[in-house]
């Protein structure tokens, strides 16, 4: 019998410094931009999606000491999330997705991704 498989794997660049760690207990979350490019008809194109990384436990202490523009390899699991918000007198559901590492390795600081 074949296992489910809930994984995310990404390489990118921390796109803010992550806040100091206020707590024992607090996640550290990171923004981590991927890109993608391609040319069509000699037009070079990008397209940046951002990724939200959650990061609990021993991994925290690690991840709060990187910085904005390292290059990073991030695997994690991916977990949904949704809320309910009132606008204009409706309330809607906004839905979200948020990626909860399990190991983190800096590839190259900011000035060496620049190089």
């Amino acid at each position: 019998m074949i296992n489910d498989l809930n994984r995310f794997v990404c390489m990118g660049h921390i796109g803010a410094d992550p806040k100091p760690l206020t707590s024992d207990n607090a996640p550290v979350r990171l923004s981590v931009a991927t890109s993608s490019n391609w040319t069509v008809e000699n037009t070079k194109n990008t397209r940046t999606e951002w990724h939200t990384i959650v990061v609990f436990g021993n991994l925290r202490k690690y991840a709060a000491k990187l910085k904005k523009g390292d290059r990073v390899y991030i695997e994690s699991e991916a977990r949904n999330n949704n809320y309910e918000r009132t606008v204009g007198g409706e309330t809607i559901t906004i839905y979200s997705t948020e990626f909860v590492a399990t190991q983190i390795d800096r590839l190259a600081t900011k000035t060496e991704a620049e190089e």
